[in-house]
């Protein structure tokens, strides 16, 4: 069974719909796309922390790699139960005519976005498993050994590794606006640098979410590692605004679902403002009457807010009224 016949009876995409698919998406995809982009973005922070050597960045290192792997593992808890027959899932994998033969086409988005999910929770995996041992949570003898000697590896291999797992997670976070760009809906099809934009969202909520994280864990915003994140996440931030606006330039008149109406109001206010503006604003003005640590909350927390409503936009906007806005 090929993968759009499968999805086909599963009753989520339509094969017969011109030039792509026809979706039914809703919150399961909206976090997906959210989570994704999350793990992915945690997970390359940590690495080229990791590779830049700075002892200072280990704490963020690890917590990086704490959170790629779990949330790589709710993307796919996500994606199972987003097929409606959860069981097949293992179809988009594996031949079921020639069982246990793998099923791959790259020239599909579905096919491809399932490999990739999994080559990167391997790599996440590993990551997450060397956490553990270094922080003296698992102490299985075998583990060990294995981090010991993973550690001890020459630096090209151990680059390589990082690059290649890098590699994966990237294409995780951008393959999603790549995904919708493969619809038969006009909006989403000529929107092509959604992959893009998916991207730098990615990271740019990873930064926020590591800067909360440390925070709450006592550092200051002051210190070098939270320092360094909140400047990485204002380069982020106006390169997002940099693609939103050469984005909707481009679609022109297409862009009406997500700019017009109360799609619209969502995305002004929700992802411009709100998730865009309102942190750069914050970042990039010291004179405000809240204290420093408040304000790299407060923007933080409005990075993430904005990613989750950019997503919300994107994915249910093209979609309405044919699919609600609370469906799963």
């Amino acid at each position: 069974m090929t993968i759009l016949p499968l999805l086909a009876q599963l009753g989520r995409v339509n094969p017969q719909s011109g030039n792509g698919l026809a979706p039914h998406w809703g919150w399961y995809v909206i976090l997906y796309f959210f989570l994704g982009g999350l793990s992915a973005g945690s997970y390359f922070i940590a690495t080229m922390l990791a590779l830049t050597g700075d002892s200072r960045d280990r704490e963020t290192v690890r917590l990086g790699y704490m959170l790629a792997f779990p949330l790589v593992v709710a993307c796919g808890i996500l994606l199972v139960i987003d097929l409606g027959v959860p069981l097949r899932f293992w179809h988009m994998l594996i031949q079921s005519e020639r069982p246990p033969l793998p099923i791959f086409k790259w020239w599909s988005p579905m096919s491809l976005g399932s490999w990739v999910l999994m080559a990167f929770s391997l790599f996440s995996f590993v990551s997450f498993v060397g956490v553990l041992v270094e922080t003296g949570r698992v102490r299985w003898s075998p583990a060990v050994r294995l981090d010991r000697w993973a550690r001890s590896t020459p630096r090209p291999l151990a680059v390589s590794w990082a690059v290649v797992g890098t590699f994966f997670g990237f294409f995780l976070a951008g393959y999603t606006g790549v995904l919708l760009t493969g619809t038969s809906i006009a909006v989403w099809h000529n929107a092509r640098l959604l992959g893009g934009i998916f991207l730098a969202s990615a990271a740019s909520t990873s930064y926020a979410l590591l800067i909360l994280l440390l925070l709450r864990r006592g550092r200051t915003h002051a210190e070098a590692p939270v320092a360094k994140l909140a400047s990485a996440d204002k380069m982020m931030i106006v390169l997002e605004l940099l693609l939103l606006a050469l984005m909707l330039i481009v679609l022109g008149g297409v862009a009406r679902p997500f700019i017009r109406g109360g799609f619209g109001v969502v995305f002004w206010l929700g992802v411009v403002v709100l998730g865009l503006l309102v942190p750069l604003a914050l970042h990039l003005i010291p004179r405000l009457r809240w204290d420093a640590r408040r304000r790299t909350v407060v923007a933080s927390m409005c990075v993430l807010v904005g990613g989750l409503i950019l997503r919300f936009v994107i994915v249910m906007a093209p979609q309405w009224p044919s699919v609600r806005l609370w469906a799963l």
